[in-house]
């Protein structure tokens, strides 16, 4: 695979959205989309900046992208939440709870999730 392949499969896993990850380098999210599809290259900068965008907006994106990068295997380190918030810092919790709202959004947008929310919430209400 390619570079600008590895990059997007990466974004797509972690659920990175264009538009921030842009935002956070400082290119167009047209820039960026001509880079994921391999239409056009960036500089060493603007690459660097993307990766550190891509940590900003979900920790551990740019370990998994050079594990794809290096073709080494992905190692899943099983961590509970408890444990990872137990140790966060005011910093590490902002990006929690931020990853946390992303989490939710996306899955309130989901017709099939919204019934299921719905019946948990009536359920919950009945108790």
């Amino acid at each position: 695979m390619k570079i600008h392949q590895l990059f997007k499969q990466a974004m797509d896993r972690y659920g990175i959205e264009g538009k921030q990850l842009a935002a956070l380098a400082g290119i167009s999210t047209n820039h960026l989309s001509q880079f994921r599809s391999g239409n056009k290259w960036v500089s060493p900068e603007v690459f660097a900046a993307l990766l550190e965008g891509m940590e900003q907006l979900a920790p551990g994106s740019r370990l998994y992208f050079c594990q794809l990068l290096a073709n080494q295997p992905v190692a899943v380190k099983k961590t509970s939440i408890v444990e990872l918030i137990d140790s966060a810092n005011d910093d590490e919790m902002d990006e929690i709870l931020l990853a946390i709202g992303r989490k939710w959004k996306k899955l309130r947008q989901s017709p099939s999730n919204c019934n299921n929310y719905q019946q948990e919430i009536n359920s919950a209400i009945a108790v």
